[in-house]
């Protein structure tokens, strides 16, 4: 410049020369111009080479490039010091001594109290500027030249999320900032090595936004099939819940709806926590306990489909199964290692990934084809739920080889944890087999309805709809079936002498044999009959027709033959004992039909009094069971045996009905009553 500024001199020095009146300058004027030209350029350039201002050594200087929407990355340059001290906002605080810290390469935080300061220098023209930092939500509050920003704060280790991304503005005058971040690890957030912070820039609002939006569709790409997987899940669990109810007595449906609903919301929760869509409180307070009871719910699943009872060595270890939640204590505390838990975790599942599987396999072997079905999908969510967690201890310690156990699997745009797939086979799976389950099922269901209509349609004609007339005597029977048709019946046969045969009788077993079996007995029994044979003599017969049928099962049956003077006669064969004034009758008992060919029957003779009534009854009225599992029993029958057939009846039902109720009386007419 100094060559360039005496050029110019030189050149001014001619123009003087031609223009200067009366001649040239004198050499003397000439030369003082020289001089002072001289001295000012090198005035210039020493104001140019004067020391400047001092900045702090760590400030960081934010060059857009003049571009209208600019971000520029301040993960570097930060200063790092331990502890907690509300002065250390202060812009005018000394921190130079402080540890140098790179924001994107902190490594895994440890629990405690720490600040982090950078000093930023930012392009003249005071332009509007936004702050986007990736940090543990709720672990971090930020001041700008020692004031506190509105947003980001230290909140309860409850209420902390994994590093997600927040966008601030910087509404500070001034081309000079001091950030302050002051920052807070709980125990649990340190325990799972999660990083404080992954970045920090800065730059023109639209771009910081524009930024963040893009971190924040990341997160979602990854949360969203998380709850697609596990919301399917829950809506199953809740249609195997209605399926329970259109089927009362499978259990299975109930296991299974718990099963999937506990392993659904589970599932979602630890989802939304990983992407930092809840907070870390949501796994531990919620998602694991879940994951055990959903274990527990499996086993219960297996057994209930197996048609097994679950022994007691599954029972201790479904006890077992509420350890870790002690565990699970001790690790929000930061007394258990993560790694240390997920280890333990994975060993507790493994016996149900592993043996359950077994067992099905067994069961296949002896018979039970449908457990065959069950083998696969029984292995798919703990086997993953075990794997994923040996992937994440590779991590923790460095093995590497097991990474890839804990990685997102790609389905186009989307990605997938493993045990959310493994969860998505398991439902589709699982939905195959339930459907060839209830489609079996509901074909014998059908079956059995169909032979339930016919068993009942038998049944009526065991059960005469009226009771012929007596001269002398008046009859009175009530019927009340239990839900599924059983054998009971009764009949009164009139004898050409103007007596009556009166057959109670009870066919062992339920449904259309029974009831089959027991329309065999009364087309033997009428037959009988009309050949007139004394009670004894017809059941004897009876028996041997009934073993010539080659029939399973045995009828109990109580025979009397009664005159039109009272004059009764009774054989039995395994029923139960009549009633007449107040007292059961004493009769030997035979064994019941169609058991042996040896059975032999034995006749009592009583005679009937005008006012006495003879109760007949089935075991039905008997073995009325209530609530507490009491039975109506022999003694409370005999006090109420001299009441009307519907009374007693109707005080079993009361009671509580288990078997068909059967009652007949016979009351003979006193001479007033019959005129």
């Amino acid at each position: 410049m100094l060559v360039s500024m005496l050029h110019h001199a030189g050149q001014q020095q001619n123009r003087f020369r031609v223009n200067a009146p009366g001649g040239e300058f004198p050499k003397k004027s000439l030369h003082l111009a020289f001089v002072l030209l001289t001295a000012c350029s090198c005035a210039h350039l020493a104001a140019q080479n004067a020391p400047q201002p001092s900045e702090p050594a760590n400030t960081v200087l934010v060059d857009p490039a003049h571009a209208q929407d600019w971000i520029t990355d301040i993960s570097d340059g930060w200063r790092v010091r331990e502890g907690d001290d509300p002065a250390w906002a202060s812009p005018a605080l000394d921190d130079s001594a402080w540890q140098p810290a790179e924001l994107d390469d902190l490594g895994p935080s440890h629990a405690g109290w720490r600040w982090y300061r950078i000093h930023l220098k930012l392009p003249a023209g005071d332009p509007p500027i936004s702050l986007l930092i990736e940090g543990g939500e709720g672990t971090y509050a930020l001041y700008v030249n020692g004031a506190a920003i509105p947003g980001p704060e230290v909140r309860s280790s409850l209420q902390v999320i994994r590093p997600t991304e927040r966008a601030l503005a910087l509404d500070v005058p001034g081309a000079d900032l001091v950030l302050a971040l002051r920052t807070h690890t709980p125990p649990i957030y340190a325990n799972w090595r999660l990083p404080q912070f992954l970045s920090a820039s800065i730059g023109t609002p639209d771009a910081i936004e524009s930024q963040r939006q893009a971190l924040q569709s990341g997160r979602m790409y990854a949360v969203l099939p998380v709850i697609a997987v596990n919301l399917l899940l829950v809506l199953a669990g809740v249609g195997a819940f209605a399926l329970r109810r259109s089927r009362p007595n499978q259990s299975e449906y109930l296991w299974l709806g718990l099963y999937l609903l506990l392993l659904g919301l589970s599932d979602m929760l630890w989802g939304c926590q990983e992407q930092g869509v809840l907070p870390l409180s949501a796994n531990f307070l919620a998602a694991d306990p879940l994951i055990y009871a959903a274990t527990i719910a499996q086993i219960e699943f297996t057994y209930s489909f197996g048609g097994r009872r679950v022994g007691r060595t599954w029972r201790v270890y479904e006890v077992l199964l509420l350890a870790p939640l002690v565990l699970l204590w001790l690790q929000w505390e930061g007394r258990l290692p993560s790694t240390i838990y997920l280890l333990i975790e994975a060993l507790i599942v493994i016996p149900v990934a592993l043996l359950l599987p077994v067992f099905l396999l067994r069961w296949y072997q002896r018979g039970n084809r449908e457990a065959g079905w069950l083998i696969l999908p029984s292995l798919l969510p703990a086997a993953t739920v075990t794997l994923g967690n040996f992937g994440s201890i590779s991590i923790f310690l460095g093995w590497r080889r097991l990474d890839f156990l804990d990685n997102l699997i790609p389905i186009g745009v989307a990605q997938l944890q493993m045990d959310d797939a493994g969860d998505l086979l398991f439902l589709l799976a699982i939905a195959v087999v339930m459907f060839l389950r209830f489609t079996r099922v509901s074909r014998e269901q059908a079956r059995s309805a169909a032979e339930l209509s016919a068993a009942r349609e038998i049944q009526q004609r065991l059960v005469p709809a009226s009771l012929p007339e007596l001269p002398g005597f008046h009859l009175e029977a009530a019927y009340l079936p239990a839900q599924e048709v059983g054998g009971d019946f009764y009949q009164v046969l009139a004898q050409r002498d103007g007596a009556a045969l009166i057959v109670v009788g009870d066919v062992s077993g339920k449904g259309l044999k029974a009831a089959m079996t027991g329309a065999l007995a009364i087309g033997a029994l009428r037959t009988l009959a009309a050949e007139e044979h004394g009670p004894a003599a017809l059941l004897l017969r009876l028996n041997r027709q009934m073993l010539e049928a080659q029939e399973s099962g045995f009828i109990t049956c109580l025979c009397l033959h009664m005159s039109p003077q009272g004059a009764v006669t009774l054989a039995n064969a395994g029923h139960l004992s009549p009633y007449c004034r107040g007292e059961e009758i004493e009769l030997e008992a035979g064994l019941p039909l169609g058991l042996t060919a040896d059975a032999d029957y034995s006749e009592t003779k009583l005679q009937l009094e005008a006012g006495d009534m003879l109760t007949l009854l089935s075991d039905g009225v008997v073995e009325a069971m209530n609530p507490l599992h009491q039975l109506l029993g022999f003694e409370r029958v005999r006090g109420m045996s001299g009441q009307s057939a519907h009374d007693i009846a109707a005080a079993a039902l009361a009671f509580g009905q288990e078997d068909d109720i059967t009652v007949l009386t016979v009351a003979r007419l006193s001479a007033e009553a019959i005129a």
